[in-house]
């Protein structure tokens, strides 16, 4: 049975959503009991107050100024945001629904308006814009990192790509969506990525390293942290991957073990040092006894040649191949002196190896330098020269020149020192300085043109060297400049 008269009344009062009669001009003939608990006043109190004297400031502006045209031109509005005042100076937010109606028998017009508290939606609107903004603020954070983040499918396929991917790989994003991510990967690095995918398939989060190449073909080392999405029950719908680029942090532990190399190398020299010291310098006295018996210009330039080779050895032995002080004072020597020296050591096996000599020195000042080191440069840079011709013999051409240096156009000594032997491929010539690097097999170190750019460095000079391997224009050339 549906209530009528003053049930229907009742109802109306005491509805669960607050409810206001008034007339066109906004004054309040009627208000339920909910109305007056949105307000804190007694409803009775509402009655014959205008509905907009009950809003906000800005909430009465637009009541008047836009919701009574608005209603008066469609007759009903619906889910307006207000805000009430009540008695205590606070606002409540609401929604409202109103519409006109007109009377049947006597034609007075009256806006049943119904209220509804909107408390808990807008707490629940400012925490979905809350949410919001920190969502676009954790994209932005994703989308500008410097490492890349990367959402990908079950198969690996590619499906996001941020700033530090492209950053890391050298690609655009259009460049990689829909790509599988082993295609940036070496084939060890896909095939690791391969066997990962099966553990993220069993819930379990994997870490890899793995090596990719960049876009201009350049080797990176790559740190992986590999995320499993999965959704009931245990379905692997995506995975995200983390990438750092760790190639600087690589370069560094090779670094390192190469400091324990030499660490190690410098033990075992300072070793053989020791032990050689004591027959070196028998052998020196036993030698200048010598040389004070023979006879003839040529023998005592033999005798003191092989005692100034001697001492030379004795200081290397002594100073430990380079890993403790060497020469304590510079003083002007003569390059061409010395480089007639060394070649004249080399002299049987040039003959040998069928190796011609071309030396030009005419033009060349005195360095001011450690004579010990200076003799070391050249001896190690003809000892390379001569092993690159052994086989098949070739020229060796010295000159030294007084010239202008490269950056400052100060004045300098420029060494040269080219041969015609096999020469270099450019991957060979990259790694020429570096330390245990050899192409001499078993009988290489690896260790003498590393330590000649470091002898050269020391005394002011750089170090040049240009190679080729090709046919009939084989040979390497190796140019030194030294500050005067």
């Amino acid at each position: 049975m549906i209530p009528r008269g003053a049930q229907f009344a009742n109802l109306i009062a005491h509805a669960p959503v607050g409810f206001v009669v008034a007339d066109p001009g906004g004054r309040i003939l009627f208000a339920n009991e909910e109305f007056g608990r949105l307000i804190a006043r007694d409803r009775s109190n509402a009655v014959g107050h205008d509905f907009q004297e009950l809003l906000a400031p800005g909430a009465k502006i637009f009541y008047e100024n836009q919701l009574v045209p608005m209603l008066r031109l469609r007759g009903s509005i619906r889910e307006i945001a207000l805000e009430l005042v009540q008695s205590d100076g606070r606002s409540t937010p609401v929604f409202i629904n109103a519409v006109l109606h007109g009377g049947e028998e006597d034609g007075a017009e009256f806006v049943l308006i119904s209220v509804f508290e909107a408390q808990q939606r807008r707490a629940y609107e400012k925490e979905l814009l809350r949410a919001r903004r920190e969502f676009e603020q954790l994209a932005e954070l994703v989308r500008r990192s410097s490492d890349a983040i990367l959402r990908l499918s079950p198969q690996g396929i590619i499906e996001s790509w941020n700033t530090g991917a492209e950053q890391i790989f050298g690609y655009y994003e259009g460049d990689t969506i829909g790509r599988p991510i082993a295609d940036l990967l070496d084939s060890a690095g896909a095939t690791h990525l391969r066997a990962a995918v099966v553990q993220l398939g069993q819930g379990i989060d994997v870490r890899l390293e793995a090596v990719a190449f960049r876009k201009d073909g350049r080797r990176v080392d790559l740190s992986i942290s590999l995320t499993p999405h999965l959704d009931a029950p245990g379905i692997l719908r995506a995975f995200s991957a983390v990438i750092r680029d760790i190639t600087s942090q690589k370069q560094a532990e090779r670094a390192l073990l190469q400091n324990e190399k030499l660490a190690s190398v410098g033990r075992l020299a300072s070793s053989i040092a020791h032990e050689i010291n004591n027959p070196l310098e028998a052998v020196t006295n036993l030698l200048y006894l010598l040389a004070s018996r023979v006879e003839g210009e040529e023998n005592k330039a033999l005798a003191a040649t092989a005692q100034a080779e001697l001492a030379r050895a004795s200081h290397i032995a002594t100073h430990a191949l380079r890993f403790h002080k060497q020469s304590s004072a510079r003083a002007l020597v003569d390059l061409a002196g010395i480089a007639d020296s060394v070649l004249s050591l080399y002299h049987a096996r040039l003959e040998n190896s069928r190796i011609s000599v071309h030396m030009d020195s005419s033009a060349a000042s005195p360095l001011f330098c450690f004579e010990g080191e200076l003799r070391q440069i050249f001896m190690n840079l003809v000892s390379n020269a001569v092993d690159a011709m052994m086989r098949r013999g070739g020229r060796l051409s010295i000159r030294i020149r007084d010239v202008a240096l490269w950056a400052s156009g100060e004045a300098g000594i420029r060494v040269t020192i080219a041969d015609t032997g096999s020469g270099m491929d450019p991957e060979t010539l990259r790694h020429v300085f570096e330390p245990f690097f050899s192409t001499k097999g078993i009988g290489g170190t690896g260790l003498g043109l590393w330590i000649t750019k470091g002898l050269i460095e020391k005394n002011g000079g750089k170090v040049r060297v240009r190679s080729s391997h090709k046919p009939g224009r084989n040979g390497t050339v190796v140019t030194v400049l030294f500050p005067r």
